[in-house]
C-alpha cells in the first residue's frame, strides 16, 4: 500500500503543475518522516548534496551553453544551408533538409528543445515560405528534433551515465546508429507521402560558386561533431572536458568566426544557460532522496516480482517497459522520467541481462518519443510557438512519424547490436 501511495503521490504532485523538484522532495520527505520520523532527514541534505557532486555531472551546463551559443551565433543557419545544399531538390526536399539538419545539429548541442527553438525558427519559415503548410512544417521540425539527444553529444545520456554508472563516451558512442536510423526512419516516412502530399520541390542547384560559398561558410560549424568525439574516443579529453571544448568552440565560431555574437548576446545567453542548468541540477538534486526512499521501501523489487509474475520472457518485459516509459512520456518531463523510473527499472533489467549500455539507448529513446507525444510533449509546446499554430493541428500530422520512431525504437529494442557494436569495437567492454 506504501509503495503505491509513493507513486502515485509523486505522479499526481506533477500533474498537479508543481514543480517537479519540488514533486519529488515532497513525497521523499514525507516518507520519510511517516515511516522513520524527522531525525532521517538529514539523509534528505546528504542525498540531494552527494548527487550533484558527479564529475560527468558538470558536462550539463557547457553542452546546454554550447547549444544556445549556436542558435545565436549564425552556427544554425549554416548547418540549415548546407542541408538544403544537399538534399534540397528533391520533393518535399526541405522536409527531408529539416530532418538532415536536425542530425547535424544533434552532433554539437545534444538538446532536442535547443534543436526546436533555435533550428525550428530557421526551418519552419523557410518551409512555409516554399510552400509547406505550418503545421507541416512544425510536425517534422518536432518529430526531428528528438534525434538531437540520440546522436553524441546527449544530456540524457550524461544524466543516465552518472545514475547508472557507466561510461558516458560508451553510451555516446551507443547512441550514433540509432541515431542515424531515426533520421532516415524520418526521411522514409516523409518520401512515403511525400507525392500523396503534393510536397514542394525546390527549384534547381545553386551555381558552383555560390555553393561552394556555402560549404566554406558552413565548415567551421561542421567541424564541430567530428572534434567533439575525437577528443572523447582517443582518450584527449572526458565526456566533461569535451563539452567545454564544444562550448568555446561555439563562443569562437559566433564570435569571432562568423561575427554574429554580440557580447550582449553572450551575457544574454550565459543567463539563459544558468537558468537551464539549475532547473536540471535541481531536480537531479531532489531526486536522490527521493530514489533511497524508492530503495528503502522496496520498491523496485517489487517492481521486479510483477513483472516476472506476469511473464519471465525477456522480450515481453521489454515489451511492457517500453510501453510504460512511452506512457509516462504522454504526461512527464524526459528527465524526471529518468531519474524516477531508472531505479526502479535496473534491477529489472538486470534479471533479464540487458546491458545497463543497451538499457540507456532504449530508455533515451523513449523519453525523446516522450517530448512530441501529447498532452505534454515539451517539442510539441515549443514548435507550436514557433509556428504560431495550435498544437492539435500538430498532433492531427504526427502520426506516421510517431510510427517510424517507434519502429526505430523496437529495432533497437530487440537488436542489442544496434547500439552496442561501436562500443565493443572500440574496447567499452560491452557485447553485442
Amino acid at each position: 500500500m506504501l509503495i503505491t501511495g509513493i507513486l502515485v503521490s509523486v505522479l499526481l504532485a506533477i500533474l498537479a503543475g508543481l514543480p517537479i523538484a519540488a514533486g519529488l522532495a515532497l513525497v521523499a520527505g514525507v516518507t520519510m518522516i511517516v515511516t522513520s520520523g524527522p531525525d532521517l532527514l538529514v539523509i534528505f541534505i546528504q542525498r540531494a548534496y552527494a548527487a550533484t557532486t558527479s564529475f560527468p555531472l558538470l558536462a550539463i551546463p557547457f553542452f546546454i551553453l554550447a547549444g544556445n551559443l549556436m542558435n545565436v551565433g549564425g552556427t544554425t543557419e549554416r548547418i540549415f544551408a548546407v542541408a538544403k545544399l544537399l538534399i534540397g531538390q528533391i520533393r518535399g526536399g526541405l522536409a527531408h533538409v529539416n530532418v538532415l539538419a536536425s542530425m547535424l545539429f544533434a552532433g554539437m548541442s545534444g538538446s532536442a528543445v535547443a534543436d526546436a527553438a533555435g533550428l525550428g525558427v530557421i526551418e519552419i519559415r523557410a518551409m512555409v515560405k516554399e510552400g509547406y503548410s505550418p503545421r507541416y512544417a512544425a510536425t517534422i521540425t518536432a518529430v526531428s528534433s528528438t534525434i538531437g539527444p540520440i546522436i553524441p553529444p546527449s544530456i540524457p545520456f550524461v544524466i543516465y551515465g552518472s545514475l547508472a554508472n557507466v561510461s558516458v563516451g560508451a553510451l555516446f558512442l551507443a547512441g550514433i546508429v540509432p541515431g542515424l536510423l531515426l533520421g532516415l526512419g524520418l526521411m522514409a516516412a516523409i518520401a512515403l507521402g511525400a507525392k500523396r502530399r503534393n510536397l514542394p520541390r525546390s527549384v534547381g542547384k545553386p551555381p558552383l560558386t555560390e555553393s561552394l560559398h556555402i560549404i566554406r561558410r558552413a565548415a567551421p560549424a561542421l567541424s564541430l561533431p567530428p572534434l567533439i568525439l575525437i577528443v572523447i574516443f582517443t582518450g584527449l579529453a572526458t565526456p566533461t572536458e569535451a563539452a567545454v571544448v564544444a562550448a568555446a568552440a561555439a563562443f569562437c565560431l559566433g564570435r569571432f568566426v562568423y561575427r554574429e555574437l554580440s557580447m550582449e548576446g553572450f551575457w544574454n545567453t550565459l543567463w539563459e544557460t544558468g537558468r537551464q542548468t539549475a532547473q536540471v541540477m535541481l531536480i537531479i538534486a531532489m531526486s536522490a532522496p527521493f530514489g533511497w526512499v524508492l530503495i528503502q521501501q522496496q520498491v523496485p523489487d517489487a517492481i521486479l516480482q510483477a513483472l516476472l509474475s506476469l511473464s519471465s520472457s525477456p522480450w515481453v518485459i521489454l515489451v511492457i517497459v517500453n510501453v510504460v516509459l512511452l506512457t509516462l512520456g504522454m504526461f512527464l518531463e524526459a528527465i524526471a522520467i529518468l531519474i524516477i523510473a531508472y531505479p526502479i527499472l535496473a534491477p529489472v533489467m538486470a534479471a533479464i541481462g540487458v546491458d545497463p549500455v543497451h538499457f540507456g539507448v532504449i530508455m533515451v529513446l523513449n523519453l525523446m518519443i516522450g517530448l512530441v507525444t501529447p498532452p505534454v510533449g515539451l517539442c510539441l509546446y515549443v514548435v507550436a510557438g514557433v509556428a504560431k499554430i495550435p498544437i492539435a493541428d500538430i498532433v492531427r500530422e504526427i502520426t506516421p512519424y510517431l510510427l517510424a520512431l517507434i519502429g526505430i525504437l523496437l529495432l533497437v529494442t530487440y537488436v542489442p547490436a544496434v547500439s552496442l557494436l561501436l562500443p565493443n569495437l572500440l574496447g567499452f567492454g560491452v557485447n553485442p
